[in-house]
């Protein structure tokens, strides 16, 4: 529905763009007078380019036209929608980021660890109201949010992005799931919200054992009703060689080891698989980052809960139309 700011003058701009087009056919009316005046008109307008009555006519209704919709513009209109709204539960999501340095092979483009990045972010901006939190581990594991939060932009999302491959060369090497899971678990509030943690790593399990995981993880959920989903990432078939670049992000070599060979990485969905079932969690697997942004968003439907239904008045400048309009017919009334 079309409204206008100052509704209360739109009768002064109606009444403006008549007395426009009145005094437009005046003006016609007196040149055809004195073209009278000055010779026969049927010979004048055989030899001149005068327009026709019809055409002044349309010339006046194009000028007044225009005049009116720029005097619209003043009036700020604007337009109304209304659609449905729904209310529904917040939630408590917990984002647990391998940041080890095999998270830096390129079988995942940009990298697994970009992509991770690019899609919790593309989830984070669908999020209305919920509260996240972020985890990331190597051989630790660090809580980079002291508490949830429903900040986004200001928050969570400039804390996700420091997360770069200098923030990962620095962190000490390995990934510690088990310190991860016991961490972002004593993350969450203690609020009667739904909760969910994921976890999202490449499954090179080098320093706590799984024993030690399952254990750990199974005290804390005998207190706490979090759903769990690990996504593991990475090709499964081949291993991976793990970039180093220089500042220009050029490739200047490889991950080597102590000996001087290639360091080659390949994620293990089967331990990750096992950790899942333990824990009482779902275990899924992407091997080209394609398939991120889909179980990501089958997690926020799951466990999204409508508690009501609302009407939502949406308002839009709509001003540029007009303007966009009143060009139109200016142009019109040159080309007449």
């Amino acid at each position: 529905m079309l409204f206008f700011h100052y509704e209360d003058y739109r009768i002064i701009i109606y009444a403006l763009a008549g007395l426009i087009f009145l005094l437009y056919l005046f003006l016609c009316r007196r040149k055809y007078a004195w073209l009278r005046a000055f010779g026969q008109q049927s010979l004048i307008s055989r030899f001149s380019r005068i327009p026709t009555l019809y055409r002044n006519l349309l010339k006046g209704a194009c000028m007044s036209a225009a005049c009116c919709a720029l005097g619209l513009v003043v009036l700020q209109p604007k337009w109304q929608t209304s659609r449905d709204h729904y209310e529904k539960e917040g939630l408590e999501i917990v984002f647990v980021l391998d940041v080890s340095i095999s998270m830096l092979a390129e079988d995942v483009k940009p990298n697994r660890l970009q992509r991770a990045k690019m899609e919790i972010s593309h989830l984070v901006h669908q999020l209305e109201g919920d509260c996240v939190g972020l985890i990331v581990f190597a051989a630790r594991a660090f809580s980079l949010l002291p508490y949830p939060t429903n900040d986004y932009e200001r928050v969570f999302l400039r804390v996700l992005n420091m997360i770069n491959e200098n923030y990962v060369r620095f962190v000490p090497y390995g990934t510690n799931i088990g310190n991860a899971f016991i961490l972002a678990m004593n993350s969450f509030s203690t609020e009667n919200a739904k909760k969910v943690m994921i976890l999202l790593t490449d499954g090179e399990e080098q320093i706590i054992t799984r024993s030690q995981v399952a254990e750990a993880v199974k005290l804390l959920l005998e207190r706490r009703d979090i759903a769990i989903y690990v996504v593991g990432i990475g090709d499964t078939k081949d291993a991976s060689p793990i970039p180093k670049r220089d500042r220009e992000g050029n490739i200047s070599g490889y991950e080597i080891t102590e000996e001087g060979e290639t360091i080659y990485t390949k994620p293990n969905p089967v331990f990750l698989r096992e950790i899942a079932e333990t824990v009482g969690g779902t275990y899924q697997h992407d091997a080209t980052g394609n398939e991120l942004r889909h179980i990501f968003e089958q997690v926020l439907e799951k466990h999204k809960n409508i508690v009501g239904i609302k009407k939502k008045t949406i308002i839009k400048d709509v001003y540029q139309y007009f303007v966009g309009g009143a060009l139109a017919l200016l142009a019109l009334y040159f080309i007449l």
